[in-house]
C-alpha cells in the first residue's frame, strides 16, 4: 500500500506548482462534468421511459396486484442498477480517456511555452555576454590613470565589437517579429529569382574572398516565382553567409539553382565542418548554434531561423543535409511559376 500512496502523495504535491499539470486536471474535470450531466439526463429519462413500459406491459398480467406490484418493483429495481453500473463504467473509462485528451490538449501550448522560455533565456545570455564584455572594458579604458592611445583605443575598439554583436542581435529578433504573421503585410509579386541569387553571390564574394573561401554560382536560366523580393535576398544571404562561416579556410561554397516542375530548386553546397547528426533537428530553432567551439561565428543563431521562416511564408521549405568533418547541403524549395 505504501508504495501505491507514496507515489501519487508526490504526484499531487508536484501538480500543485506545475501550471500545466493543473490545468490538464482542470479540464479533465470539465470533460468528466460534461459527460456525467449527458449521462444523468439520458439515463433518467431511459430508466423513466423502460419503468413507463414494463408496467404499462406488467398490467393485466397478475391476478394479485401485490404479486404484479412485487415484479414491476424488481425488474425496475434491476434495471436502474443495470444503468447505475454502465454509467459508473462509462464515466471511469472516460476519466482516464478525459485526461489523456486534455494532455493531447495542451501539449501543443505547453511545447509552445517552453520554447518560448527557452528562447528567453538564450537570448538573455546572448546579451549578456557581450554586455559584459563591453562593460568591463569601459571600465578598464576610465581606470587608466595614463592613457594610452593605442591601449585606449584597442578596448573602446573591442567594446564597439560587442555593441555591433548586441545590435545585430537586436535587428534580427526584430526582424524575426516581423515575419510572424508577415503574409498579411508582404507584397507578393512575379520576381526573377536567378536575379536575385545571382546579386547576392556577387555581394558575398568580397566576404568569401576575405575568408579565403572559393564561392562559386552555377548559371541558370530565369526561374520565376510569387514572392517579395526583399525578403527572399535576406534568405539566400543568410544561408550562403553561414555556408562561409562554417568553411574553413582554403573551402569552397557552391550556389545552383535549377527548375524542376513547379518547383524552384536551390542549393547551396559547403566544404564545411559540418554538423553532427545529434545536432541537425535543432539547427532551425531561435538562437541554437551546434558546438560554437568548431568554428568562429559572429551569428547569434538566428539565421537560419529567420530563413526557414522566410520560406515558410513563400510556401517553400528548407532541407538540410550534413555530416560532421564533410559539408553541408541546404536545399531551398519554392513554387516556381511560368
Amino acid at each position: 500500500m505504501k508504495k501505491f500512496w507514496k507515489p501519487f502523495v508526490e504526484w499531487v504535491t508536484g501538480s500543485r506548482h506545475n501550471i500545466f499539470e493543473r490545468a490538464r486536471l482542470k479540464l479533465t474535470g470539465l470533460y468528466i462534468g460534461i459527460l456525467a450531466v449527458i449521462l444523468v439526463i439520458f439515463s433518467f429519462t431511459l430508466y423513466y421511459s423502460l419503468a413507463k413500459n414494463i408496467r404499462d406491459n406488467f398490467e393485466g398480467n397478475f391476478s394479485d396486484e401485490h404479486a404484479q406490484e412485487l415484479a414491476i418493483t424488481k425488474t425496475t429495481d434491476r434495471l436502474k442498477t443495470t444503468i447505475f453500473v454502465i454509467d459508473a463504467a462509462v464515466l471511469l473509462l472516460s476519466s482516464g480517456l478525459s485526461y489523456v485528451l486534455a494532455g493531447k490538449t495542451l501539449k501543443p501550448i505547453q511545447e509552445a511555452m517552453e520554447k518560448q522560455k527557452q528562447f528567453t533565456a538564450d537570448a538573455s545570455h546572448e546579451l549578456r555576454t557581450p554586455l559584459a564584455v563591453a562593460r568591463t572594458n569601459l571600465e578598464v579604458a576610465l581606470r587608466e590613470k595614463e592613457w594610452n592611445s593605442e591601449n585606449g583605443r584597442a578596448l573602446v575598439a573591442s567594446a564597439v565589437d560587442e555593441v555591433k554583436l548586441m545590435t545585430k542581435l537586436a535587428e534580427d529578433l526584430l526582424t524575426l517579429a516581423k515575419l510572424e504573421g508577415a503574409e498579411r503585410n508582404l507584397t507578393f509579386s512575379k520576381i526573377n529569382i536567378t536575379e536575385i541569387v545571382e546579386g547576392v553571390v556577387k555581394k558575398m564574394r568580397h566576404l568569401a574572398k576575405e575568408r579565403n573561401v572559393l564561392l562559386s554560382f552555377e548559371p541558370s536560366n530565369a526561374v520565376f516565382t510569387h514572392g517579395e523580393a526583399l525578403a527572399l535576398e535576406r534568405l539566400f544571404m543568410n544561408i550562403i553567409n553561414n555556408a562561409l562561416s562554417f568553411t574553413l579556410v582554403g573551402g569552397a561554397v557552391h550556389v545552383s539553382l535549377y527548375k524542376n516542375h513547379k518547383k524552384a530548386i536551390i542549393r547551396v553546397e559547403d566544404t564545411g565542418v559540418g554538423i553532427a547528426k545529434e545536432d541537425l533537428p535543432r539547427v532551425f530553432e531561435r538562437l541554437y548554434r551546434a558546438d560554437k567551439a568548431r568554428v568562429k561565428s559572429d551569428g547569434a543563431g538566428l539565421g537560419l531561423a529567420i530563413a526557414d521562416e522566410i520560406a515558410r511564408i513563400h510556401h517553400g521549405s528548407i532541407n538540410l543535409e550534413s555530416e560532421l568533418g564533410k559539408g553541408t547541403i541546404v536545399t531551398i524549395i519554392l513554387p516556381a511559376v511560368s
